[in-house]
């Protein structure tokens, strides 16, 4: 029993450091749920609160799936820190005074040596999973407010033991012109039951932004500038800044910056568009010899 207290220990908290790399994180579990997605919004340093406006603005905002042009399909590929790998997928589906989505978030490491004592030979390998799912619904409430709702069903696994969840997602979206949008979520709103011997907490968060589009292209290119403030309640509240160029509404070049963390702030990404088609890549380097992070991104429109 000392044996498998002593694994299951230092199997969380070597989970603890891969997903919050930060001094002022590790006050709540399935920090996975804090990781963001998407490369177009990674590629924007994660101002996407009052941006994201297709499947993938379930995992930002709810309510910005009713934003979406048509029908349309995500999937991301996530090589997150170290050897940790993340996969996420979502389709939502317009409709003429509502929109609903199904999503699913997947992220885990495999192979962590198991050891009871200090040795160069650990006596096995396991992993760890944590995994997200949920349907989305929005709808307008006028010509200029929008609202969204995600329910979720969580699931961690590490080493042997397992748990399971519920959670909530809160979101709207105003738009005071075609220029201006401003938005707010509440997110990850539930509890789960406990694993091995205590129940996760989850990182409620709660996010607030605003976005502007110029109404007259820079030459070539049409811009859009994002903020947001990004605050989990348990730990510091982080700015988000970012940047998106569209030349000829095909190619697409971003910038993003966020404060707050202790290993991260710049992040780039780009993006090719042709008709239903799009694909969409981003890079967050890190600091203290971390690494980087790199994500990919296909969305087809159907």
């Amino acid at each position: 029993m000392m044996k498998m207290t002593v694994v299951f220990l230092l199997v969380a908290i070597g989970l603890g450091n891969v997903f919050a790399q930060d001094a002022n994180e590790g006050a709540t579990g399935m920090a996975f749920l804090k990781v963001g997605v998407d490369a177009r919004a990674a590629g924007m340093g994660e101002a996407v609160t009052a941006v994201a406006n297709n499947a993938n603005a379930a995992f930002w905002n709810p309510a910005g799936i009713l934003g979406a042009e048509r029908s349309n399909l995500q999937l991301t590929h996530n090589a997150w820190l170290l050897d940790v790998d993340g996969q996420a997928g979502a389709v939502v589906f317009k409709r003429q005074k509502s929109a609903i989505g199904l999503h699913v978030q997947t992220m885990g490491v495999a192979g962590i040596p198991v050891r009871d004592l200090p040795t160069d030979v650990p006596l096995d390998e396991t992993s760890a999973t944590y995994a997200a799912m949920g349907i989305t619904y929005a709808r307008p409430f006028g010509e200029r407010l929008e609202a969204g709702l995600n329910l979720r069903y969580l699931f961690e696994k590490i080493f042997v033991y397992t748990a399971r969840g519920y959670a909530a997602d809160l979101g709207l979206r105003y738009h005071f012109n075609p220029q201006i949008t401003v938005a707010a979520a509440l997110q990850h709103l539930g509890s789960m039951n406990e694993l091995r011997s205590a129940a996760t907490k989850l990182p409620t968060t709660f996010r607030a932004g605003g976005a502007y589009q110029p109404a007259a292209a820079f030459g070539p290119a049409t811009v859009l500038l994002a903020a947001d403030l990004v605050y989990p309640l348990e730990e510091n509240p982080r700015v988000h800044l970012g940047g998106e160029a569209a030349f000829h509404e095909t190619l697409m070049l971003r910038l993003g910056y966020a404060t707050g963390y202790e290993a991260r702030g710049l992040s780039f990404g780009v993006g090719i568009r042709k008709t239903v088609f799009r694909f969409d890549y981003s890079y967050s380097p890190f600091d203290s010899d971390l690494g980087e992070s790199q994500r990919f991104t296909v969305y087809l429109g159907i």
